[in-house]
């Protein structure tokens, strides 16, 4: 069941957890959570997407929007072995889509730059942004 909890900010840009919320979502030192803000309906949400410990990285594809281009991509990070922590997609012009990737590369066998070229070599992918997150 959703709890809700009146807190105050007391400082800008903080925002501190009641204790016992902070440990049933999991805000813990070194965990990662995506911050979701709309502006124009004053609203931010937050969703975990990592415990602590793991290496992430941002991808930013711009990829042809055919069937099968996200199970072929799936296939490359499973073939290196980087899990994909979270994921969306959007069409943003006809025939292209937009793929936001957050992965987790702890384990991955091979370098960052060697997993972008794989990718950047394929035909169905059209763009790509790598950025570590810290």
């Amino acid at each position: 069941m959703t709890h809700y909890e009146i807190i105050k900010i007391k400082k800008d840009g903080e925002v501190e957890f009641p204790e016992d919320a902070s440990y049933e979502i999991g805000v813990v030192k070194g965990s990662y959570f995506l911050l979701e803000i709309s502006p124009e309906m004053k609203e931010a949400r937050l969703e975990q997407i990592a415990l602590p410990g793991k290496n992430l990285v941002e991808v930013e594809l711009v990829v042809k929007d055919e069937p099968g281009v996200l199970s072929a991509i799936s296939g490359v990070f499973a073939k290196h072995d980087v899990n994909i922590q979270f994921n969306e997609s959007e069409e943003i012009s006809s025939g292209e889509a937009i793929l936001i990737l957050v992965l987790d590369c702890s384990r991955m066998d091979i370098g960052l730059n060697e997993l972008k070229g794989k990718l950047s070599k394929r035909d169905d992918v059209l763009d790509i942004s790598v950025k570590a997150v810290d």
